[in-house]
């Protein structure tokens, strides 16, 4: 029965395919394509960052190339700098302003505009963040 599997193994629309309403899952996920493998990655940061330095085609000459970037030649010894990078890469912003719709790649740099924007006399150490569990598109 067609009903059943597609019950058995998702609707990758999101609708409710008995009632035919939209329940606003989304199943589907977006991919990013590898540069030098080309092989399709989830677009999820620590996945990509995974790749970018597992991925066998790119040479790497010394440790600055632990980590490649999928999309440019950026590469990094540093975790923390290829996640930063890959966040602008994909446009993921994590850090959402609680002030306002504001949201950014980076930590700091949210920071800097709460400071600018929202409370100027705040200590730079002391200002609130939100940070989303999801990319803001």
């Amino acid at each position: 029965n067609f009903g059943n599997w597609q019950q058995m193994v998702g609707d990758q629309t999101g609708d409710d395919v008995f009632s035919g309403q939209d329940t606003g899952a989304q199943n589907s996920q977006e991919f990013v394509l590898c540069q030098y493998c080309r092989v399709n990655l989830p677009k999820v940061t620590e996945m990509i960052i995974a790749h970018s330095k597992s991925c066998a085609i790119p040479e790497r000459s010394d440790t600055s190339f632990t980590f490649t970037c999928l999309f440019c030649p950026y590469h990094t010894y540093k975790r923390r700098h290829m996640r930063d990078h890959v966040r602008k890469e994909i446009g993921e912003k994590p850090f959402t302003c609680m002030y306002c719709p504001y949201s950014a790649s980076q930590k700091s740099n949210l920071k800097g505009h709460i400071l600018l924007k929202h409370n100027s006399n705040a200590s730079y150490d002391h200002v609130p963040l939100l940070q989303s569990s999801s990319p803001i598109p």
